[in-house]
């Protein structure tokens, strides 16, 4: 009798499929652009907070993230004699886009240049993600020559105009931050879901980010178990930390609005080729996440950390895949990994709670 194995990997019934499945998230990107332009360049120019060429400069940096990639891409493909296929261009587009939306308004222009064409190359070189997701590099790229090299941030000339605070941990001379430090600069929680706060270009809005995650939901284009499971770690974990140091109601909602944490729920981990396919294995990655941006938030400085913890655990899908798919017929083998989770969870929440006060 011949012995079935089990196969990992991005179940996509055909071609047709995967181009309608990267059209669909080329649609949903295309506001999340806009609001970059709306929110870091018109809306302060009619304001009278920025001149004409501060209002066009995020048009600037979105053109320098995604056309100089596809240039490069279809010059490595003229060169290597292949045909490019609109599956191919739509996707390069989607993953431009990405990178794009989580770009800092201070980032140089030959920068985030460089950036598209290193996501290109890799495209290129080695294709369908074998490498990780090629936006999650390109934007590390980015940032660390930003905040690391150039001392830059994300706030817009209208921010640093009114002195906003950047981000930061969550944990500050041994004490946890408070309303007044987290949320009053900024006003209040409406703005975070507005999304007139500092942060990258096209992250800031959660409503916007909400009614899009409806949408790929309705159109059946995303891994909602991930989503869902990663972002309910992160408010049950937020709310045993606030409740355990005497914080609001307010607390685990500031989380999951700020520091691009929903942006990240729908389009970095969801990512067709670098998450897990089986039930278990995202109900699992999305836990793992969880945990690491809890420890992110309150530790390390947020977005590079989170970034990288993304981009390495991606590699532990075929892993996760493999107990998803023990679990499909031995669902008992799988109980050990949740109850090891949900125990160093708690823990951690009790004592992230108990030995850090406001």
């Amino acid at each position: 009798m011949k012995q079935k194995v089990l196969q990992i990997g991005p179940f996509v019934k055909n071609d047709q499929d995967a181009t309608r499945m990267q059209k669909i998230l080329v649609i949903s990107l295309l506001p999340l652009l806009f609001f970059a332009w709306f929110k870091n360049g018109i809306y302060p120019y009619l304001h009278g907070n920025m001149t004409t060429s501060e209002m066009v400069f995020p048009l600037l940096l979105i053109f320098c993230s995604v056309v100089p990639g596809l240039l490069v891409y279809w010059l490595g493909k003229q060169i290597k004699k292949e045909k490019i296929t609109r599956y191919h261009w739509l996707e390069l587009l989607s993953l431009s886009f990405i990178y794009a939306c989580l770009l800092p308004m201070q980032a140089s222009l030959i920068v985030v240049t460089i950036g598209s064409i290193l996501l290109s190359v890799i495209e290129l070189i080695v294709p369908n993600h074998k490498l990780g997701n090629p936006t999650i590099i390109s934007i590390l790229f980015v940032l660390l020559i930003t905040f690391v090299i150039q001392g830059g941030t994300y706030l817009n000339t209208y921010e640093v105009q009114n002195q906003l605070p950047t981000s930061s941990t969550m944990i500050e001379n041994n004490n946890l931050k408070g309303y007044r430090s987290l949320v009053t600069p900024f006003g209040s929680i409406m703005d975070f879901l507005l999304g007139s706060v500092p942060g990258a270009i096209g992250t800031t809005s959660s409503l916007l980010l909400g009614i899009l995650f409806l949408y790929l939901c309705y159109k059946k284009n995303i891994k909602w178990e991930i989503t869902v499971t990663y972002l309910l770690t992160i408010f049950g974990m937020s709310t045993f930390i606030g409740m355990f140091s005497g914080l609001g109601y307010w607390y685990p909602i500031y989380l999951i609005l700020s520091h691009s944490i929903l942006f990240y729920s729908i389009y970095l981990i969801t990512d067709s080729k670098t998450s897990p396919m089986t039930p278990i294995g995202k109900v699992l990655y999305g836990l793992l996440l969880g945990v690491v941006t809890i420890l992110c938030s309150y530790f390390l400085p947020f977005e590079i950390s989170s970034l990288i913890s993304i981009y390495l655990l991606s590699f532990l899908s075929s892993f996760l895949d493999r107990i998803g798919s023990i679990a499909r017929f031995h669902f008992e083998k799988s109980i050990p990994y949740f109850i090891a989770l949900w125990i160093f969870i708690f823990g951690l929440s009790v004592w992230i709670g108990t030995n850090y006060q406001v």
